[in-house]
């Protein structure tokens, strides 16, 4: 009976580590498709921001994912200015070169390859 109710508390102490169809689950912005989702969002913000210069991702501060239907990304990063202007290449990598302040934003990114390419479905920024 104790041997029982020890590996039934076992069992159900480790069950809540798998993750179920729809969770959102914490990501590291490592994995591939995570970074590419981080990257067409941070590309968009770019095209859309008004600004001289190209910002990019100073600070990953929450990335989240779920898989239903597709997988929705889910960031919120500090943006800060580069020293990058608009338009330039791609291996630019100045460092911050105006002290504006920061900005954090929120990307929510829709996956659906076998659909066609990514929708940025959130993108708010605050100073």
């Amino acid at each position: 009976m104790i041997w029982t109710t020890a590996a039934l508390l076992v069992t159900l102490a480790f069950a809540r580590v798998s993750t179920y169809p729809g969770e959102t689950t914490d990501t590291g912005v490592d994995i591939p498709e995570v970074k590419a989702a981080l990257n067409f969002a941070v590309g968009k913000f770019n095209n859309q921001n008004n600004d001289l210069y190209i910002y990019k991702v100073a600070k990953v501060i929450k990335a989240t994912s779920q898989v239903v239907s597709g997988t929705m990304y889910r960031f919120e990063v500090e943006m800060a200015i580069s020293g990058c202007k608009i338009p330039t290449s791609k291996l630019c990598d100045k460092n911050n070169s105006d002290n504006k302040k920061p900005y954090v934003c929120e990307f929510e990114v829709w996956s659906q390859p076998w659909l066609g390419p990514p929708k940025l479905t959130k993108n708010v920024c605050k100073h």
